[in-house]
């Protein structure tokens, strides 16, 4: 019983797949902006990301991430003085996002990435500005965002994940895997242009 219904299950997430890897391709591009934590510190995370959009229910690409500057010092010594380093954050992220429920004006979707990329101090000595302890570092953030749709216009919502440290810098005093979280705005221009649109062709 157990194993036909796992079977069956199988089949339906393979057919679903299919059925989305079937619906029209479409180029998507987005900045993202998500707040976390780096050792109990608020610390914003910026992003671009650019892909390839399945009939607005599965969205794979590639993005460029980085920790907001000045969000989070470290305090290092050069010789017989000390200086306040910026802590750095960058990466690379392969990214898959899939919209795997929509009801009248809501949609959830579950995002997740990889990143790959370096943490690292950077300071000022009064001359110039130099790089410390730069390493490469590995990590996960999966996540769920759910959105509500007013007129189909404009979105609103909110978004949780998780940023999970596979391989971490420890050279760098501080913790960078944190909960995120995402308070969501979006004004939805496509479906603003198909309404003028349709709207102007009845005149």
């Amino acid at each position: 019983m157990c194993a036909s219904q796992l079977m069956a299950q199988t089949v339906n997430l393979s057919d679903s797949l299919r059925h989305v890897f079937s619906l029209k391709a479409m180029p998507t591009a987005k900045l993202d902006s998500r707040n976390s934590f780096i050792s109990g510190r608020s610390a914003r995370v910026h992003g671009i990301k650019t892909g390839v959009s399945f009939g607005k229910r599965l969205s794979l690409g590639l993005g460029y991430n980085w920790i907001r500057k000045g969000a989070v010092h470290q305090e290092i010594r050069m010789g017989d003085n000390f200086y306040n380093a910026d802590v750095h954050l960058r990466y690379i992220a392969p990214f898959a996002e899939y919209s795997f429920y929509k009801k009248g004006n809501w949609e959830a979707t579950i995002p997740v990435q990889i990143g790959f990329g370096r943490s690292f101090l950077l300071y000022n000595n009064g001359y110039r500005q130099e790089r410390l302890f730069q390493h490469g570092v590995v990590l996960y953030e999966p996540g769920m965002s759910l959105e509500y749709k007013i007129m189909n216009l404009v979105g609103v919502g909110a978004g949780l994940g998780y940023r999970i440290m596979l391989k971490n810098n420890h050279e760098i005093d501080h913790s960078f895997t944190s909960p995120m979280y995402v308070v969501r705005f979006r004004v939805i221009f496509d479906e603003i242009y198909k309404q003028a649109k349709s709207w102007y062709d009845k005149q």
